[in-house]
């Protein structure tokens, strides 16, 4: 081998070892040819010890992760996902208590930049003043957006991966949102198997740019009566590669008009158990216009399918007594039993679940009973 060809091979050589973090270079085998993207690990390096999980939300968002966002249109996902990077960005408390109590979460400080091709650049800035307002944010706050209305970042290019990742160190954000899938995939078709390298392309960013990065999706669209009973996870749009590849997914489900939303983890891995929780979405206009002039979302107790049939059931029960008062046990249980089921258009709850809970409440002093033995008991409500 001449010394030109030596010369040609250590160029190439460099322009790999520069494709790996840290300047480290490449494995290679025992004639020091590369050994490609291979790095064989063993259990030495196991053993090591390594950090704690970092946490840019608490129990719900570490890093370096790759996350879904998803529901329907209309949900408040886009809305929510923007109140939640300007909490990271101030360090605040993420959905802190307002009306009623619920779940609220601690959040790191850290910088977040946020990748939009489907909202428009009028209503982004919109949107981070907003937030950026409620959370009291200076203007050279690590918040950063690009916003784009013709879409022009496509994940199956390792290239364009690889400059969002040099932006991303440049930036020293640990936080990277997308919104949204479809339109960063190229030719890519989001039901096909060719998702696989999407989302192998955004697992190499974040691992390599140690961040967390949340894609916002699309809940497929709903077939009715077939859909009952489905796992939720199951109407996240797309081919199995896309949720396969998920540390975390969290779907956001809103009924028409409201501004309660509530969040449920359809995929959680690696992370500490959590179960859904709600949030309410709050804003003011600015005066005189519809332009938004503080958008903020906070915690809101929701119940448990459980909880909400108990208290139906323990508010049957105070009507009925209300109605009759000193109404036997039976004839209470019998009414309640009716009630309920007129109510709900579902079968009646069970004797022994209603007699139960009408005898809970008497035992924690809900109603006042009176009973000898041999004798039917009687109910009153409580004076």
């Amino acid at each position: 081998m001449n010394v030109a060809q030596t010369d040609v091979l250590k160029q190439i050589r460099d322009v790999i070892d520069g494709h790996y973090q840290n300047g480290a270079a490449p494995d290679r085998d025992e004639d020091n040819n590369v050994l490609g993207e291979w790095r064989i690990f063993n259990l030495s390096d196991a053993y090591e010890e390594r950090p704690p999980l970092q946490y840019l939300i608490s129990d719900v968002l570490y890093y370096p992760s790759l996350s879904i966002v998803y529901g329907g249109p209309g949900s408040l996902k886009s809305m929510l996902l923007t109140d939640l990077m300007a909490c990271v960005v101030a360090g605040a408390v993420w959905l802190p208590s307002g009306a009623e109590p619920g779940k609220s979460f601690a959040a790191q400080k850290a910088a977040a930049l946020w990748i939009d091709f489907d909202n428009g650049t009028r209503r982004t800035h919109e949107h981070f003043e907003a937030a950026g307002r409620a959370y009291s944010l200076p203007p050279d706050a690590p918040l950063h957006y690009v916003s784009m209305p013709r879409p022009w970042l496509d994940l199956t290019k390792s290239s364009m991966v690889e400059g969002l990742r040099k932006h991303l160190l440049r930036l020293g954000a640990k936080l990277l949102i997308i919104d949204n899938l479809g339109l960063v995939i190229g030719d890519a078709d989001e039901n096909s198997g060719e998702m696989a390298q999407v989302m192998g392309n955004l697992r190499w960013l974040c691992e390599q740019a140690e961040c967390a990065v949340i894609i916002v999706h699309h809940q497929r669209k709903s077939n009715g009566a077939a859909d009952s009973g489905i796992r939720k996870g199951d109407s996240l749009r797309g081919h199995s590669s896309i949720e396969a590849s998920l540390d975390l997914a969290l779907l956001v489900e809103r009924k028409d008009g409201e501004d309660d939303i509530t969040v449920y983890p359809t995929k959680v891995r690696g992370y500490r158990a959590f179960e859904f929780f709600g949030a309410t979405f709050t804003y003011q206009h600015k005066e005189g216009t519809r332009d938004l002039q503080s958008v903020r979302f906070f915690s809101k107790q929701i119940l448990t399918k459980a909880e909400r049939e108990e208290n139906e059931l323990k508010a049957a029960i105070l009507t009925e007594i209300m109605a009759k008062p000193g109404i036997e046990q039976k004839a209470l249980v019998d009414a309640v039993r009716d009630s309920v089921a007129a109510l709900t258009g579902k079968n009646p709850p069970g004797i022994n679940k209603v007699r139960g809970t009408v005898t809970k409440m008497a035992a924690e002093g809900a109603i006042r009973s009176q009973g000898e033995k041999g004798k039917a008991i009687k109910y009153w409500l409580v004076s």
